[in-house]
């Protein structure tokens, strides 16, 4: 069978999901890079905003006060030059403990949590109520996600990489798992989506 004669088969409300998908992600991909990106029109405030709050959660936690962030640059590849890329120090007394740069802000996740909302068939008012509640708790556990991964650099630098790559990226992830969860639990999407009966 040819893929027009397969497209044809799919139910036509998951059709209208696949193209919500597609144009989202095109017309998001299309603004961030030619718009957002070269200025760093979101990235600059978030970065900062991760920056602070991380550095006010350890002085609070560690009650010393000594921890303190600044602006800066760390060298980058891209391709086959160095670049230096924007990032938020955050350091203890002299000691630099981490560098958040803009790709750990947060703003892809948070993109990828409203924009599959976006798609779903849902009221506005219930997007809307998951939806902005949903981006603040993202933003507020990758606060607490740069905080620990100082306070494992502090102690057990050992295991900082793993942390850094694998642990906290799969405890992020499975959070937002658990909010699309939360949003779709109430709603029958088989039903609103057509797939009763749907077969391949």
């Amino acid at each position: 069978m040819s893929i027009v004669g397969k497209w044809k088969q799919i139910p036509g409300p998951v059709k209208i999901f696949s193209l919500k998908a597609v144009i989202l992600f095109v017309a998001w991909k299309t603004l961030y890079l030619l718009v957002l990106l070269p200025g760093r029109v979101l990235d600059k405030p978030l970065t900062y905003m991760i920056g602070v709050g991380t550095t006010k959660t350890l002085n609070a936690i560690s009650h010393s006060g000594g921890f303190w962030t600044v602006a800066g640059e760390n060298p980058k590849k891209d391709g086959d030059t160095w670049i230096e890329e924007p990032v938020m120090h955050i350091n203890l007394f002299r000691e630099r403990v981490l560098s958040i740069a803009d790709v750990c802000n947060g703003l892809e996740v948070m993109v990828l949590y409203a924009g599959l909302i976006l798609c779903l068939p849902a009221s506005t008012k219930r997007k809307l109520l998951f939806i902005l509640p949903g981006v603040v708790c993202i933003e507020v556990l990758n606060v607490i996600r740069c905080t620990a991964l100082a306070e494992i650099y502090l102690t057990h630098p050992e295991y900082l990489d793993f942390s850094h790559h694998y642990l906290f990226t799969f405890l992020v992830y499975a959070f937002i798992f658990w909010l699309w969860f939360l949003f779709s639990r109430n709603l029958d999407l088989s039903k609103k989506l057509n797939l009763h009966g749907f077969t391949r």
